[in-house]
């Protein structure tokens, strides 16, 4: 329940965004705001987002997405611009809630990852956050933060305990996979809620059971209806599926209930730390995937694909209406869904942090 210190944010929830990307977190706050329990108990709506981002294909898919949301009251400004750059009155007494994804390389399991942690010069823009933190007056009364699982043992995050103890904040730690949620793909994050309060003296890390608390779907909910020529630059070509790798190549059928997390490689690497591909088949009912002939993948040229954009985003759940600019690559696209959040799990935990 909402601490005497919330009351005053009860009717005018104004949001800062930090490494906004796409616009993930700010879906998440939305849907978690829609929940009826938030709504009716406390009547919060979202007055304000500032979002700060660097890149320049994330702040056109942004605005372009948030500008033309005509339904919204929620007066949004988008600043292309380093962390680093921002000064302490510029977010001094600026926000009721603030969220952040950091720069998750510093500390992926990826195959050329160094894990150079605070070391990488992108953490910079995290560390800076810190100090703003410190030297801010009316600081934020609720923070959330996410990022890939091993970001848990970083350096960076016992930098930021710290700073949230010496600004007042209790947090909670939470790992938590679309999976967890009902959502057939794979992307174990970690999750932390701050209040400005004692509200989480006692928390700890919270580890997800191995088992989903209920029947996933099959991703054939998440799955477009297209003809084979617009499926045509999404299918995986000949003499890919003729190299002596290709035994290895990732792949689900619309009726299985489970993909690999989806990176922002996905749109130039094949591997399953990459995200799945999608075998098309006849039978609507036949789980493919388990009875493949891997030694000749080629016999599947045609029927093997990308996932598309479109479905990706119905996947991290985004709204129906979510476009990319046109001047927006399929690759970059690709880049822009696997550097962002998943936004049901985001309205979970967003949910939690609000009630």
């Amino acid at each position: 329940m909402m601490t005497d210190t919330t009351q005053r944010q009860i009717d005018n929830l104004r949001m800062i965004e930090f490494f906004s990307g796409i616009g993930g977190m700010r879906y998440g706050v939305e849907m978690a705001l829609k929940n009826k329990t938030i709504a009716k108990e406390q009547n919060l709506v979202l007055s304000s987002c500032v979002a700060y981002e660097i890149s320049l294909y994330a702040n056109a898919t942004y605005k372009m997405n948030f500008d033309s949301c005509s339904t919204s009251d929620t007066v949004s400004k988008i600043h292309t611009k380093l962390i680093e750059q921002l000064k302490p009155e510029d977010v001094d007494g600026k926000a009721d809630i603030w969220t952040m994804s950091p720069p998750c390389q510093p500390f992926t399991n990826t195959l050329h990852a160094k894990h150079r942690d605070i070391e990488d010069r992108r953490c910079k823009g995290f560390l800076s956050l810190m100090n703003l933190l410190d030297k801010i007056k009316k600081k934020p009364l609720w923070i959330m933060l996410e990022n890939v699982k091993t970001f848990s043992n970083s350096k960076a995050l016992d930098l930021w305990r710290e700073c949230l103890t010496r600004c007042g904040y209790t947090y909670k730690e939470i790992l938590l996979s679309p999976v967890q949620f009902g959502i057939p793909n794979h992307r174990m994050r970690f999750y932390m809620i701050c209040e400005h309060s004692n509200r989480f003296v006692e928390s700890g890390l919270e580890v997800p059971s191995t088992n989903p608390p209920q029947t996933l779907h099959l991703l054939k909910k998440f799955i477009l209806n297209k003809d084979i020529k617009e499926l045509e630059p999404f299918l995986i070509s000949r003499n890919t599926l003729q190299q002596k790798w290709a035994h290895d190549i990732p792949v689900v059928t619309p009726n299985d209930c489970i993909s690999h997390c989806f990176t922002a490689a996905y749109g130039r690497q094949i591997h399953k730390a990459t995200g799945s591909l999608l075998l098309m088949n006849d039978d609507n009912n036949a789980q493919l995937s388990s009875k493949l002939n891997r030694r000749d993948m080629a016999i599947y040229y045609g029927r093997l694909r990308r996932f598309m954009p479109e479905e990706l985003l119905c996947l991290f759940g985004f709204p129906n209406d979510f476009r990319f600019p046109d001047h927006i690559s399929l690759q970059h696209q690709y880049k822009l869904i696997g550097n962002s959040v998943n936004v049901f799990v985001v309205s979970n935990v967003v949910k939690e942090l609000l009630g």
